[in-house]
């Protein structure tokens, strides 16, 4: 973990790993804090009154981790400094990859979700009539197919291709929580304004109902269109870290059972080495603890 120790989750992102420096800082958000022996409901209201006015005691926030604590407050930059998020239609498209043999999964994704989105696009790892029944179930969606072939990211990029504005990427276990749904709006809107390419959502993974202890699992899966992934497991953008940002207001919910996730790290395993990441599935297979 080189300079990185373990603490208390942080109070802005739930995560609970700390650059050792002379003020600890938050390994993903950035929050950097006086000392680790804070109470986190004090701190994370010192660091919201910062956004209306207050200064920085006790702890201290770079430009990006303003940014990530501000929106995960429901803070935006505007002319004259920090204002309240206000709504804002999302102008974001929806894209699932998934298998042919979840397509009922898939359409009952687009019963619950397509309203939020402008668009939906559906890449199914199976055959041309795989994907022209599920168009027929639900007219106006982009429905193609392609074999995933061993390689998750090229299957997200032929997504992003047939994208434009802004695309959320979701697999089949997954779905955006209410709060997200609400921030996909501003966020991309206040995204635009800076420049930015790619914002990386937390993920709360649910292992037979239980919150797990992988958290905040960070997934950055809310990209504009023309960015593209690698890693053929494990997939991530490649986009300058000055064009991304934590985009933590609401989160991924990702159900899956303790089977699929012991399953899950052998066939990621034997897809790439080192992509099994037993540290992961330790986590995910711990329940998170009110302590935490």
């Amino acid at each position: 973990m080189g300079d990185n120790i373990a603490g208390p989750r942080c109070p802005i992102c739930g995560n609970d790993r700390w650059h050792d420096r002379a003020m600890p800082e938050c390994t993903h958000c950035g929050l950097a804090v006086g000392s680790l022996e804070f109470d986190a409901a004090a701190m994370r209201h010192a660091v919201a009154a910062s956004f209306a006015g207050g200064g920085e005691d006790g702890f201290a926030l770079s430009p990006h981790a303003r940014r990530n604590a501000g929106w995960a407050l429901g803070y935006v930059e505007a002319e004259g400094g920090w204002q309240r998020a206000a709504p804002v239609a999302a102008d974001v498209t929806l894209g699932i990859i998934a298998r042919a043999a979840d397509s009922d999964a898939v359409s009952a994704m687009l019963d619950g979700l397509c309203s939020h989105f402008v668009h939906a696009i559906v890449l199914l790892d199976g055959t041309p009539r795989d994907a022209a029944a599920l168009a027929l179930r639900h007219p106006g969606i982009d429905a193609v197919s392609h074999p995933l072939n061993g390689d998750f990211a090229a299957q997200r990029n032929r997504v992003q291709m047939m994208a434009s504005g802004w695309v959320l990427q979701l697999d089949t276990d997954e779905r955006p929580d209410a709060a997200l749904l609400s921030a996909m709006g501003w966020m991309t809107a206040a995204a635009d304004r800076a420049g930015l390419q790619s914002l990386g959502l937390a993920r709360r993974n649910l292992v037979d109902g239980i919150w797990s202890a992988l958290w905040p699992d960070i997934q950055y899966r809310l990209n504009r269109a023309e960015v593209r992934f690698t890693g053929i497991v494990h997939e991530r953008p490649v986009v300058p870290f000055a064009q991304t940002s934590l985009a933590l207001t609401g989160a991924i919910e990702h159900r899956l059972d303790r089977a699929r996730v012991v399953e899950r790290s052998k066939v990621y395993a034997a897809m790439s080495a080192g992509a099994g990441r037993p540290e992961d599935e330790a986590a995910l297979l711990r329940p998170m603890t009110a302590a935490e």
